[in-house]
């Protein structure tokens, strides 16, 4: 797979022009970096900034951390700041934000700097084909982003509550029925019947929610993210499968928006999945008896994933430099940096699978050796619309304020037209 990758921006390079090369050390400039408003960033961008003024000098690197309630707003944010004529040098951005983004033409295709750069293929070496082919921009296929960090959705478990439970810990052959089967024998219920203990918190969330549509074959899209996929038998069971969970079998708590890690901290629920983000707030509770397992499957194994990246806009004056920052922040300090702070997963391999990442909770390996397989979330350039339109109607149904076949229908209906509008 690398080959290929490195075939592909091979021909992109003959196509698209030379290489940038490297700046002169007393080169003087200034450049704008945006990014989202996130501690972890915050404070790695500082000491990658420190890094870089020690090779250039005579560079100022303006930073701007702009607040990401949705992917959509933030998009919006670094779209009405290059209309107002205030383009900046570097963008970054996650995946769901990366089709939006380049359907404006605006980012430069990274493919043949990349290429014509033995530093930039060597850390591309260092992370899995899979991840790099998911993020690359639909249909153009350019990678218009260097990939930084990114998180998938594995299950959680409390181990205790196993065992007090008497149960075995999930294994990874665990189907959607051993899944179901421990989600009830882990809630327990008080003397008036209400639910101390819930055995699973169905994630409140798009990306959350998407392993347990994978997982039975079904998805919101097509593989092009062109058409609505969700008229399938295949999605009505998934669906139902987290109904079931909440209303007949009373495993789960009250379908509301949110992950569910407060709710396993606290002792509520015995199973949650997330990626590698609650970690820092887990070890913080002091639990410590907590093991992680993929996703139970019906059809096939599989989980979603996500990925950032920073992007050189085309406005860009200085793009030379900016890819030489845009190195410096995905470099081995960077992403040991990522490694530490625990929020996400390094894309360097070598940074994701040392004993000191992997070492909580139990089976921790499994969130880079999932990167094989797992899928990219749909994130067609329309994606907070469509985040919204399934959001609305999956929330209906598990709330119970819409039956299936209305839900089925309505949302069949609203992402055709959504998706119609945004290709034509």
């Amino acid at each position: 797979m690398r080959h290929l990758l490195l075939a592909g921006t091979a021909v992109l390079a003959l196509l698209t022009g030379p290489a940038l090369a490297q700046p002169a050390a007393d080169t003087t400039a200034t450049l704008k970096v945006f990014q989202w408003i996130n501690p972890q960033i915050i404070d790695s961008t500082e000491k990658a900034i420190e890094r870089f003024k020690a090779r250039y000098p005579n560079v100022t690197i303006e930073t701007q951390f702009v607040p990401q309630p949705t992917w959509g707003e933030y998009n919006n944010s670094m779209l009405n700041q290059i209309a107002s004529g205030d383009s900046p040098d570097i963008f970054a951005s996650a995946i769901e934000g990366f089709a939006e983004i380049a359907s404006k033409d605006l980012l430069l295709d990274l493919g043949p700097v990349i290429e014509a750069d033995p530093a930039a293929q060597t850390v591309l070496g260092d992370i899995e084909p899979n991840l790099l082919e998911g993020m690359r921009t639909r249909p153009s296929g350019e990678l218009n982003f260097f990939p930084t960090e990114w998180n998938n959705m594995i299950t959680y478990y409390n181990k205790d509550m196993f065992d007090a439970a008497g149960l075995e810990y999930p294994a990874a052959d665990w189907t959607w029925e051993d899944f179901r089967a421990a989600a009830k024998a882990l809630t327990i219920r008080d003397s008036a019947g209400n639910a101390t203990q819930y055995g699973y918190f169905v994630p409140g969330f798009n990306f959350g929610l998407q392993p347990w549509l994978l997982t039975n074959n079904a998805s919101v899209l097509d593989n092009d993210w062109r058409e609505s996929t969700v008229d399938t038998p295949e999605f009505r069971e998934s669906l139902e499968f987290l109904h079931a969970l909440i209303h007949e079998d009373k495993s789960a708590p009250a379908f509301e928006a949110g992950v569910g890690g407060e709710q396993f901290v606290a002792g509520q629920v015995a199973m949650f999945s997330a990626g590698h983000w609650p970690i820092p707030e887990i070890v913080s509770s002091g639990l410590t008896n907590v093991g992680v397992q993929i996703m139970p499957i019906n059809k096939i194994e599989a989980t979603v994933f996500g990925i950032g990246g920073l992007a050189i806009t085309k406005a860009s004056e200085n793009p030379e430099l900016a890819w030489e920052f845009i190195k410096e922040m995905t470099g081995k300090e960077y992403q040991q940096e990522l490694a530490d702070s625990q929020r996400s997963i390094p894309s360097a391999r070598s940074m994701a699978t040392t004993p000191e990442y992997t070492a909580f909770p139990d089976n921790a390996q499994l969130f880079y050796a999932t990167a094989a397989t797992a899928k990219p979330v749909a994130a067609p350039p329309n994606f907070a619309q469509i985040e919204e339109i399934v959001m609305r109607h999956l929330g209906a149904y598990f709330t119970d304020s819409q039956d299936l076949e209305t839900t089925i229908a309505e949302l069949d209906r609203e992402l055709d037209r959504a998706m119609a509008r945004a290709y034509n």
